[in-house]
């Protein structure tokens, strides 16, 4: 097992705390925070890319699935908040191993509950990877070059990028056109 970073472990007890605070008192608008929280998790599997923030990015992604879908009654809710609350313990102790079993738990749980849960898994992998490539573009690479880094298709990351407002003449620390093309002109001895 891989050895959970300090920055890894904030991010994922933020997110514990979140999610444990949404699901205190169960109602409508749960399904639309869990969702964001969801494209969170997502966004830092993407950026960390190491097997616990995509473990927390699946989970957090399937419970929105299912929070969405209505197919979680009262004793399974309860049931995964108790989860929580102990994975929270553990990993606010650095009990890596128990806070695993504990997210593993949930993950059963949850594909007990809903036959779909390999393509949750696949949908996240999939959406980390396009934010992953996103990044790579805002940072000045070709869409081409950062799908082919991500395994995705071109037509997949542009029509990510055009539904996403990067302006690149507001983002500090980002690659503008012009420095796109000196750095491509400098590439090529031109």
């Amino acid at each position: 097992m891989e050895i959970m970073k300090e920055s890894v472990k904030v991010d994922i007890l933020a997110i514990l705390d979140k999610v444990l605070e949404i699901m205190e008192e169960r109602d409508d608008r749960d399904v639309y925070e869990i969702k964001e929280l969801s494209n969170h998790t997502i966004h830092s599997a993407s950026i960390f890319q190491d097997s616990y923030s995509m473990s927390i990015a699946v989970l957090m992604y399937s419970l929105y699935k299912i929070i969405e879908r209505k197919i979680l009654d009262d004793k399974n809710y309860r049931n995964i908040q108790d989860d929580l609350k102990h994975a929270r313990t553990y990993l606010r102790q650095n009990d890596v191993h128990n806070y695993m079993i504990s997210i593993g738990s949930i993950l059963k749980s949850i594909s007990g509950i809903d036959k779909r849960f390999k393509v949750f898994i696949q949908e996240v992998v999939e959406k980390a990877k396009i934010n992953k490539g996103g990044k790579l573009y805002e940072h000045g690479l070709s869409i081409s070059k950062a799908a082919e880094l991500m395994g995705l298709s071109s037509w997949e990351l542009a029509s990510y990028v055009g539904k996403t407002a990067f302006d690149e003449n507001y983002l500090p620390g980002k690659v503008t056109v012009k420095k796109r093309l000196s750095n491509a002109m400098d590439a090529f001895g031109i």
